[in-house]
């Protein structure tokens, strides 16, 4: 009886703190933050180029890289003497169409690009004489792999490897043809390469329309594989 008696407090009582805590009132979101302040004028542009640089200069020539492809404009500037602007090789068509030998132009750069090896990379340039001008940033890239390509075998005796400053192996030339290799694709097989008498690459011709200027006016083919000495490779 006595232990029913005492259950029967027990409840009571937890009904009665039951109820006096849902009469409680919730508390007051708390005061805003008075120490809080936005920031003052216009936000950053973060999309913005911060090292842009527009310059004139008189074209004096061009310069080309290791796999014979034209990448960069040399200028005789007033103020700077001759400078160097690089640009992507598959644009170098375009510049070259705006920017003769001889020619007066007006090119934007950028002083910091990723690669640490290029000092100005060129973004716009206008023929000063014509007023034509181009976004070179506006071109798309060229496709890996021509669509709806055909693919040609060749056999190249006693190949005459195109290397990089490094030692990389670039490319192969054949007389007027010019094989590429994709940067450092075919690093873990170079040494077979530099040491093959006869190389057998199975390569699809590269469009002239794709923007790109062979130094040498080469047939200029991209390399999907190679054989040396019965074993293939694929480098694509």
């Amino acid at each position: 009886m006595v232990k029913n008696i005492l259950l029967i407090v027990f409840i009571l009582l937890l009904a009665g703190v039951g109820f006096l805590l849902l009469r409680r009132p919730m508390p007051a979101p708390p005061p805003p933050d008075t120490d809080m302040h936005p920031p003052s004028g216009p936000p950053e542009n973060l999309g913005a180029p911060e090292n842009m640089k527009t310059r004139q200069g008189l074209v004096l020539g061009y310069k080309y890289n290791a796999h014979l492809d034209v990448n960069a404009i040399e200028l005789k500037t007033v103020k700077e003497g001759i400078i160097t602007a690089d640009f992507r090789p598959h644009t170098a068509r375009t510049v070259m169409d705006h920017a003769p030998i001889g020619d007066s132009v007006e090119i934007v750069t950028g002083s910091h690009p990723n690669d640490e090896y290029i000092v100005y990379q060129l973004h716009r340039i206008k023929n000063l004489r014509t007023h034509d001008d181009a976004d070179l940033d506006a071109l798309p890239p060229p496709p890996d792999v021509p669509l709806n390509y055909t693919t040609e075998n060749f056999t190249v005796a006693n190949p005459q490897l195109l290397t990089d400053p490094y030692g990389g192996i670039d490319g192969i030339r054949n007389g007027n043809q010019l094989f590429h290799f994709k940067p450092g694709l075919v690093d873990d097989i170079a040494g077979l390469i530099k040491s093959a008498k006869t190389i057998t690459l199975s390569a699809v011709r590269r469009s002239e329309d794709f923007g790109f200027v062979n130094i040498n006016h080469d047939k200029v083919y991209i390399v999907l594989s190679l054989t040396i000495d019965h074993k293939t490779f694929l480098v694509r």
